[in-house]
Order: structure tokens, then C-alpha cells, then sequence
């Protein structure tokens, strides 16, 4: 998923990113999707970018 979409530069404000996240989390279809889909948005906070990513 990373080759077709690169993180944004800057993923907005602390709010934004927070709102967002709980939108990939209700969507995600259980923990590890959730993860990837947020390390690919830029938007997992204190980890290493997952394998395969484009971070």
C-alpha cells in the first residue's frame, strides 16, 4: 500500500490526527490493519515505520 500512497509531509494538527485515527480504528478490520493503515497515512505515533512502508 505504501508504493501507491506516500505519508503526507505534515499530517495536520494534533486534532486532525487524533480525529483521524479513530477513523482508521472504527474502519480497521482488526489491530494489525489498523497499524498498517496507520503507518501508511502517517499517522502511527512512537513506533518504526512497518516493513514494506514508504516512510
Amino acid at each position: 500500500m505504501g508504493d501507491l500512497f506516500a505519508p503526507p509531509g505534515d499530517p495536520g494538527p494534533p486534532e486532525v490526527r487524533a480525529r483521524a485515527r479513530r477513523a482508521v480504528a472504527a474502519r480497521a478490520r482488526d489491530a494489525e490493519d489498523c497499524r498498517l493503515l496507520l503507518d501508511v497515512l502517517g499517522l502511527l505515533e512512537g513506533a518504526a515505520p512497518a516493513e514494506g512502508s514508504a516512510s
